[in-house]
């Protein structure tokens, strides 16, 4: 997935189709440039091509991926595009934050009172965005907040200080239905011996129609969680679980792989473009959308032509399986315009909005913002096994975090590269002001055997990745790709089956999280009344032990369980690469009877 291309426009589809990931040699491409026509990607007007041709031949010839040289022809060029990071501060801020708290609202959610506003109160040491100057003190106590949304009644509260998602009822009887979003301003006063302080913060409401036909997908922006209708007719979270797939060479020859897939437990399909036999496409999304597998469509190949980009979003929005959709394919490896991400979003906000918008990731750091602003769901790929990280085995050149490509983007060939990825996506969004806005899931490794990976991961090595990304905050699970090796797939079909379990854990409100680790053991617990969903996996080759305070004198309900055991005196015990799912369940005593609390 993340071999170096020269850009992402598409030329004439007889002669190339790529699906982000292969590239032609200059040798070939300048040829085909010259006597091709070129769809460019530019959105001012589409730049007139005589004009665009000299850049073409400029980039071809300044090839680079995560805006770094890769070639031992290149010299070492500092990459441009880095994230900035924020000082510390000796002085406290308050972060205000107010906003809905689902992406959309429909009319339903006037009588079912279901709508509700988030406030966040956070006091930091660091200038994040919308954060202001503590000018009074003390920092505890309460804010006098208002809340006002156009034409809706003002709300009146107080909110404490230092406190993330609270959770204010909001009343849409006075708001109609509508594609343009409401204006949302919150504005929080302290009041104090030293003076009076202002603080305000503002968001958008999206309170739309009831759609023609198709599906809704909302963002419960509170958990992260998509939530989609059940069969009920009610909104439900939904942990999306499923592979990039073939479509040319593996979906569109085999129908019945979709029923394999939903008999593995998977929910979800990411059928990888092109999807040059439309009438087999068309096929497989019926079939699909029959036996009730959630789509994730993919339109990397034309989200930078706004006409090819709007007639796809038209064919497909209609669909009542539709999921979410797909843009870009690692646009900050192959250097993609800057602004094409937030313009394909813009029209498909502008075409649809009862969806949202997705692109993966690849690079470590470059202009992380401007591509993120541009979706809803981030997908990091991070592809570290049977990887050389330091040393490109395909170009013959070092990989260091200002010059080389490895296939892993400043990546050490360690299980830590994926938790280090996405929590810095995490911290990055935060430092943003996008924390809420923005959810980020996983692409797992499930392929190798080509270009910079020797060999594919193990279905163990596989299990570690996405309970790892699970931990460090993954609520979906994308692995690339399928057809896949067996174990791989029987470890993921493991985990989807379960996960519907373990989702009422990470996706309950009223939850909390705390985070272990001991040696290279990762433990992510959820806990709430007298229960605690527990992820565990250890990341070694290793054999090895950890002795979790909460398991002694606990009942423990295993729900996944890969080379992991309970010890005496509250161990885990771990095998290589275990990796369990459990709740621990508290025992009650009655009159001598033990029973647990389920």
């Amino acid at each position: 997935m993340s071999m170096p291309m020269y850009f992402s426009y598409e030329l004439e589809p007889h002669w190339l189709h790529y699906s982000g990931r292969a590239r032609l040699s200059e040798s070939e491409l300048l040829p085909r440039i010259a006597s091709s026509h070129v769809q460019l990607p530019f959105r001012i007007g589409y730049l007139i091509l005589m004009t665009s041709f000299s850049f073409l031949i400029t980039k071809v010839h300044g090839q680079t991926w995560c805006g770094k040289n890769y070639l031992r022809s290149q010299e070492l060029v500092l990459p441009v595009g880095r994230f900035e990071h924020q000082e510390e501060s000796e002085r406290p801020f308050l972060a205000l934050r107010c906003l809905p708290r689902v992406q959309p609202y429909l009319p339903e959610d006037v009588s079912s009172h279901s709508a509700s506003i988030l406030v966040d109160t956070s006091v930091t040491f660091t200038q994040i965005h919308s954060a202001s100057l503590i000018e009074s003190s003390p920092l505890d106590g309460t804010l006098e907040l208002t809340i006002e949304i156009e034409s809706a009644d003002s709300v009146h509260v107080n909110v404490p200080v230092n406190v993330s998602n609270w959770d204010i009822p909001l009343s849409l009887n006075k708001l109609e239905p509508r594609t343009k979003p409401y204006s949302v301003k919150c504005t929080a006063d302290i009041v104090s011996k030293e003076g009076n302080q202002t603080f305000v913060a503002t968001s958008l409401l999206s309170y739309l129609p009831d759609p023609v036909s198709g599906s809704v997908t909302k963002l419960d922006r509170r958990t992260g969680a998509l939530l989609t209708k059940s069969v009920g007719g009610a909104f439900e979270p939904i942990f999306p679980i499923g592979f990039y797939t073939n479509f040319g060479k593996y979906l569109a020859f085999n129908i019945s792989i979709l029923d394999e897939l939903k008999a593995q437990g998977f929910n979800t399909v990411h059928p990888v473009p092109p999807f040059d036999d439309t009438d087999a496409l068309v096929t497989i999304l019926d079939h699909m959308e029959g036996i009730g597998l959630q789509l994730m469509y993919d339109m990397r190949h034309t989200y930078q032509n706004p006409k090819a980009l709007s007639k796809e979003i038209e064919i497909i929005r209609h669909r009542p399986n539709l999921l979410l959709w797909y843009t870009a394919d690692e646009p900050d490896g192959t250097s993609d315009l800057l602004t094409a991400t937030r313009t394909a979003y813009d029209i498909v906000q502008a075409l649809d909005g009862y969806h949202p918008v997705s692109l993966a990731l690849n690079c470590a750091d470059y202009f992380f913002p401007e591509y993120v602003s541009g979706a809803d769901v981030i997908l990091p790929d991070v592809y570290m096994i049977g990887n050389n990280a330091t040393f490109s085995t395909k170009y013959h050149t070092p990989c260091t975090p200002t010059f080389g490509c490895c296939g892993c983007d400043d990546c050490e060939g360690r299980f830590e590269d994926i938790s280090k990825r996405l929590d810095e996506t995490r911290a990055r969004l935060r430092v943003l002001g996008w924390d809420k806005t923005k959810v980020v899931w996983a692409v797992t490794q499930a392929f190798g055997g080509e270009e910079f990976w020797s060999r594919a991961p193990t279905g163990r090595e596989w299990l570690v990745q996405a309970i790892l990304s699970i931990i460090h905050g993954a609520r979906g699970i994308i692995p690339w790709i399928d057809p896949t090796p067996n174990d791989i797939k029987q470890s993921a079909s493991k985990l989807a089956k379960v996960l519907p379990q373990i989702s009422n854990y990470i996706f309950d409100p009223e939850a909390s999280f705390s985070y272990l680790t001991h040696g290279r053991v990762d433990v992510g617990l959820w806990s709430k009344k007298s229960e605690t969903l527990v992820l565990v996996t250890n990341l070694d080759v290793a054999n090895s032990t950890f002795k979790l305070d909460d398991l002694d004198g606990k009942t423990v309900k295993w729900l996944l369980q890969e080379g992991v055991r309970t010890a005496p005196a509250g161990e885990l015990s771990f095998e290589p690469l275990g990796s369990a799912a459990f709740v621990m369940l508290q025992k009650t005593k009655f009159k001598g009877l033990e029973r647990d609390e389920l």
